[in-house]
């Protein structure tokens, strides 16, 4: 069984798509999971209108605290071999859930398997451009050097090791997927990639990658944690280093400012 993990805040236009995206996967053999972050809309009243209507999607609810914190709570319900999320103004293609399965019985070394991520609109009409996987192996420093080659957002597929637990990060607020997945694979396993789109993303105008400020507040902890790490080798530190100047400097350029991306590049 998959357990399939959906945090939603305010999302009462867009939730419908991704829960209707995971009832209609050709794969049967999964459960839904979904928080409710203390949402002020009425998304609340569409989701438990589906978990009355299918028993294998289950409603809980917490007062606003965040995704990582109603992730974790999710986590903490999940009874599947298999692990996979999904955002609430997301959706997944019909065969999501089948090609990454598929992917895990080739090899019981693999332990995570991706897919190409179609990025679209906000609309979530029109294909923006799509982000295709080129890594096979232990991905643990390819995330410690921000690599796009294995890592795009949440779209990853973790197979658990019995009694195997994991959590999400409650202090950090940008990179929480980077870094759960970063602790995973310290533990060990495989990264492989099904040769098909296994998520749709929509690129909306107000999404927390937009806040750039709490994103390089995110960057700035992830360095943090990953130092105190003995894996964080020279050779790792230098590529993080490099990447989080330029990814910060063209995202505050894009925002129009300036003088912070002229800050953050001589930092």
């Amino acid at each position: 069984m998959v357990s399939i993990i959906l945090a939603c805040y305010n999302c009462e236009d867009l939730v419908s798509k991704a829960i209707d995206s995971v009832v209609g996967q050709s794969y049967d053999d999964w459960e839904l999971l979904i928080v409710d972050d203390g949402s002020t809309d009425g998304s609340l009243e569409i989701l438990r209108r589906y978990g009355a209507n299918d028993p294998r999607i289950k409603v809980y609810t917490q007062q606003n605290q965040g995704v990582s914190k109603a992730r974790n709570q999710a986590l903490s319900h999940a009874s599947g071999e298999f692990l996979c999320f999904l955002d609430a103004d997301d959706w997944l293609p019909e065969n999501s859930l089948q090609a990454r399965i598929n992917k895990f019985q080739e090899s019981p070394a693999i332990s995570f398997v991706d897919g190409q991520v179609d990025v679209y609109d906000e609309t979530g009409k029109t294909i923006q451009r799509t982000w295709t996987p080129a890594f096979r192996g232990d991905p643990y420093h390819q995330l410690l050097r921000l690599s796009s080659r294995c890592f795009f957002g949440p779209n990853w597929m973790i197979r658990l090791k019995p009694g195997q637990t994991c959590r999400f990060n409650e202090n950090i607020k940008h990179g929480e997927d980077l870094l759960f997945y970063a602790e995973l694979s310290r533990e060990g396993g495989s990264y492989d990639y099904a040769n098909e789109t296994v998520y749709c993303y929509r690129n909306r105008s107000g999404s927390a990658m937009k806040d750039v400020d709490g994103l390089a507040e995110g960057y700035r902890t992830l360095r943090k944690i990953f130092t105190a790490s003995h894996a964080f080798r020279t050779t790792d530190r230098l590529i993080f280093e490099y990447k989080i100047r330029r990814i910060m400097f063209l995202t505050y350029i894009r925002s129009g400012n300036i003088a912070k991306a002229l800050r953050y590049l001589i930092r």
